[in-house]
């Protein structure tokens, strides 16, 4: 006999305990995390724009920010399709498949009745599993059946009545030949789509049907099993165990009668709503301990021990692997219908144990004796009086519960066919199936969600709404609230999904995602202090309120009493928008974590948001190589949505690190190519334009941009066209557009409206006749930072007297005033670091000084003349286009240099332009 068990130890148990552990794991994870599949909500994000100042200018009385967009990270939660389950729903046919010819391999060990009753089971079971609904010859045949039957039950027949003693690892390996050939024809003959994977789903009834006998064979397991634990315990002590196990039991009974109350709805118990499910870990484990004592005191069972001990396990992983099954598939009907079953079959045959085991080994049970070693032993009337007891128990607590497992049945199959026809893509079926599971049982979520989403793409919107009203009036679920309100956006029906939402949260106090949308939608409707209010008190329940709450207060330009955020992208996307808002520096371990997570994203909506914000901060160094990534993005295919805002992004990196010329030029090129929004790319150039006193140039694109739909005037855009000699056109516009008037008239900002086509002498003479200090001390930096090389070293400590505590960067600018020698390198890069201007010489045309500097260190005079013209096109500095035309005569270009000495009269005298001519720049 050991020989002959030896395969049955290797090939049964070791699968058997294979199968048990990953199917606990599989389990275990699901119910403690959740699956996947369903329910399917995720947040989904949408921009709002927010205007933030890249640089702040005060001149005197004209003082206005230079503003650039920035991102703002919105995110609202949809409900979304219930996940496909594809590769989990064929694996979990394959365990199911597997424990079945294991079982069935075991089945023909039995002896002749429970051989008869196994069989007659497997049949009522290969019935109840639908195969009729393969179509094979005929619609709804029942050749599937017969096929199913033959490929089964024949090989067991065969192996029962002729080959008795067969070897086991022959009789599973016909019966793994047998039923696997039987599935291949089924699948082969059958004409739906992708019969395997209707074999797959139908497999569920299959596994449901096991694990029902198996926890019904268990049924008493959890207090036998503590029992015989206590027994071996008490052996040779003499404790009152007797009072242990009533007291043992007695609570088990109690928390199974709180159990079957909550699954009725009588009471609510502070518990995961799986806790029933959790039993089966205990009935496994204490179960095993009792089968193991039965099968050792009674040798009359149905099979060799040590097949039934196999066939244990085999029900336990199959049961385990039913748990993650369930949970995946989101069929909440066959949860629930598994939670009555266990809770039914433990109370009553738990129960009934207590009577037998008290009726029966009261007088010796304190006696210290090994009771366990006749606990079962024979299988006396008493002990079959458990069963029947157990069972008439059943179906008490079954009529209490109003038969509810007979609705949820129905309801479950009807779910495992949906399944079948939503993930084959017959929707209209699925949309039909999913609502008949609803209607035979209500607590069914995925069922109702489903049929509304599937209504929803079949074009069926009103039907849909209905639905969700259903489910809203009788069984409201998040997920379909959150559904319906977005389709009332949808609609434009903001009051509606305000009305569903806020119901919502009454009946689902405090979840995140009503609360989140409400306070999103809110806002659409003007309660904006009630949408802030909403996500303040509830900030620290999810990671997205706080985000949404940090972008709802920048927009709406409220303080931020907090700043720190979860480290998501989307967050950190908001930080930095409301930083940049403040004017706060952030630091450059934010900004590289920012960067790092950029370069990983793949949604272009947040890269285009998160590249706005971080090249929005001022920086000088990487230049260059951020230019080159952001032309790399505006490249990819998924890009090309956003590539007109990539394209501005790319400017405002520029003009970050100072490079004006080229921010200019850019945001006019998009202004020329994006003609709906030539108004804000104009506005931003006379910003730019402006700030460096070109108060012409800004004034005329001032013009333009009213004339491409620029409303939004300010005080100090008017005060830009009077410096700018447009004081005409200022009027007019400030009374198109009733905006209030500005001081634009003083001394000070009189000497700035000419600044750039002044002299440097000239302005060096007018700076010594100001009154103001501020004034003094604004022209003298201005002067230093534009005039410079056109000034004598006692001029420059002149004015840098008057800076003296009043700048950054003082040292330097004391550094370079010791020399001011441009050809000397170190004299040059000191003047460079008190402007801050970092490396790059001809970023920005209209400081001169740098411009000319770095001509001087060019030794082609073609690419000196080029570089001379391309600032000219900007600034009309006097020193900048004299040495325009020496470097347009030194190559030959005569008729250029005429031509520019013609367009400086424009602005200057021919005295002056002599003059210029007779000095060596």
């Amino acid at each position: 006999m050991q020989r002959k068990t030896l395969p049955l130890d290797f090939l049964a148990k070791t699968s058997a305990l294979l199968l048990l552990v990953t199917g606990g794991l599989f389990a275990l994870y699901s119910l403690w995390f959740g699956a996947s599949a369903y329910p399917q909500i995720a947040p989904a994000a949408f921009l709002d724009t927010l205007a933030v100042p890249i640089d702040w200018v005060s001149f005197g009385a004209l003082a206005f920010p230079v503003e650039v967009d920035n991102y703002l990270v919105f995110q609202e939660f949809h409900s979304l399709l219930p996940g496909f389950t594809l590769g989990e729903s064929y694996l979990f046919g394959a365990v199911v498949f597997l424990v079945c010819v294991s079982a069935l391999a075991l089945f023909s060990t039995f002896r002749k009745i429970p051989f008869l009753i196994a069989s007659a089971a497997w049949i009522v079971l290969l019935t109840l599993f639908n195969s009729n609904g393969l179509n094979i010859g005929s619609p709804s045949s029942n050749l599937p059946l017969i096929i199913l039957i033959a490929g089964t039950v024949l090989p067991l027949l065969v192996f029962h009545v002729w080959r008795p003693n067969a070897p086991f690892w022959m009789r599973w390996l016909t019966l793994f030949l047998s039923s696997g050939a039987a599935l291949l024809a089924l699948v082969s003959l059958s004409p739906i789509a992708l019969p395997q994977l209707y074999l797959a789903e139908q497999s569920l009834v299959i596994a449901l049907g096991m694990s029902i006998a198996w926890i019904f064979w268990q049924g008493h397991g959890v207090l036998s099993g503590i029992y015989v634990l206590l027994a071996r315990a008490n052996q040779n002590i003499s404790m009152k165990i007797s009072w242990q196990i009533f007291g043992i039991g007695a609570l088990y009974l109690i928390g199974l009668i709180l159990l079957l109350l909550d699954l009725k709805g009588e009471i609510n118990l502070p518990l995961p709503t799986s806790t029933a499910l959790l039993l089966i870990l205990p009935i496994g484990v204490l179960g095993w301990i009792s089968t193991r004592e039965k099968l050792e005191q009674e040798k009359e069972v149905a099979a060799l021990p040590v097949y039934l001990k196999a066939l244990f396990l085999f029900g336990f992983a199959m049961t385990c692997w039913l748990l993650w099954k369930l949970e995946l598939s989101g069929n909440e009907a066959a949860g629930e219908f598994a939670k009555h079953v266990i809770i039914y079959s433990q109370f009553g045959f738990s129960l009934f144990f207590l009577v037998y085991l008290f009726s029966n080994f009261l007088s010796i049970m304190d006696t210290g004796k090994a009771i366990e070693k006749v606990l079962f032993q024979p299988y006396s009337l008493p002990y079959y009086h458990l069963r029947i007891g157990g069972l008439i128990s059943i179906l008490v607590v079954t009529i209490y519960m109003d038969a509810v497992i007979a609705a949820q049945a129905n309801s479950l199959t009807t779910n495992i066919l949906g399944d079948y026809y939503y993930q084959t893509g017959q929707k209209l079926e699925a949309s039909i199936l999913y609502e008949n599971a609803w209607d035979s049982f209500r607590k069914n979520k995925k069922a109702k969600n489903a049929t509304a989403h599937l209504l929803f793409e079949l074009n069926q919107p009103t039907l849909a709404k209905e639905h969700l009203d259903e489910s809203f009036a009788e069984a409201p679920q998040v997920d379909n609230i959150l559904l319906l309100s977005s389709r009332m956006l949808l609609e434009n029906k903001p009051f509606e999904a305000v009305f569903y939402l806020e119901n919502g949260l009454k009946r689902f106090p405090g979840n995140p995602q009503l609360l989140n949308n409400l306070a999103l939608v809110y806002v659409k409707v003007r309660r904006a202090d009630e949408a802030v209010k909403l996500l303040e008190e509830n900030q620290a329940t999810d990671p997205i309120v706080a985000s949404n709450l940090l972008a709802m207060r920048s927009k709406l330009q409220l303080e931020q009493d907090e700043l720190e955020v979860s480290q998501d992208l989307a967050s950190q996307i908001n930080l930095l928008a409301a930083k940049n808002l403040r004017g706060e520096l952030s630091s450059e371990e934010e900004l590289a974590s920012l960067r790092k997570k950029l370069e990983l994203e793949s949604s272009p909506m947040l890269l285009n948001a998160g590249t706005r914000n971080l090249f929005s901060v001022p920086a000088q160094a990487n230049t260059s190589e951020d230019l080159a990534w952001i032309d790399s993005l505006s490249r990819q295919p998924q890009m090309l949505e956003y590539l007109m805002q990539v394209q501005e992004t790319a400017s405002i990196r520029s003009l970050a690190a100072g490079r004006v010329t080229e921010a200019v030029k850019n945001l006019n090129g998009l202004a020329f190519r994006n003609p709906g929004d030539a108004g804000y790319y104009l506005n931003l150039t006379a910003g730019i334009l402006a700030r460096n006193l070109d108060f012409e140039k800004a004034a005329k694109d001032l013009i333009a941009a009213e004339e491409k739909g620029l409303k939004a005037f300010r005080p100090y855009h008017l005060g830009m066209m009077d410096l700018g000699g447009f004081g005409e056109k200022a009027e007019e516009l400030r009374a198109k557009y009733q905006v209030p008037e500005s001081n634009t008239k003083d001394e000070f900002l009189s000497l700035l409206a000419t600044f750039n086509q002044t002299l440097p002498d000239k302005l060096f003479d007018r700076w010594n006749t100001l009154s103001s200090p501020d004034s003094r001390a604004a022209l003298a930096f201005l002067i230093l930072e534009r005039k410079a090389h056109g000034l004598t070293s006692y001029q420059l400590n002149e004015l840098g007297k008057v800076l003296k505590g009043k700048v950054e960067n003082e040292d330097k600018l004391n550094e370079f005033l010791q020399k001011t020698d441009w050809a000397n390198q170190n004299s040059l890069t000191a003047y460079m670091d008190f402007l801050k201007v970092g490396e790059e010489l001809t970023a920005n045309p209209y400081r001169t000084p740098l411009i000319l500097s770095a001509a001087d260190r060019m030794p082609d005079p073609l690419a000196q003349y080029e570089l001379l013209n391309t600032a000219s096109e900007f600034s009309r500095d006097p020193l900048l286009w004299i040495r325009k035309v020496q470097a347009a005569k030194r190559i030959g270009l005569d008729n250029y240099a005429t031509d520019a000495i013609q367009e400086m009269r424009n602005w200057m005298s021919w005295d002056e332009i002599e003059l210029l001519q007779r000095t060596n720049y």
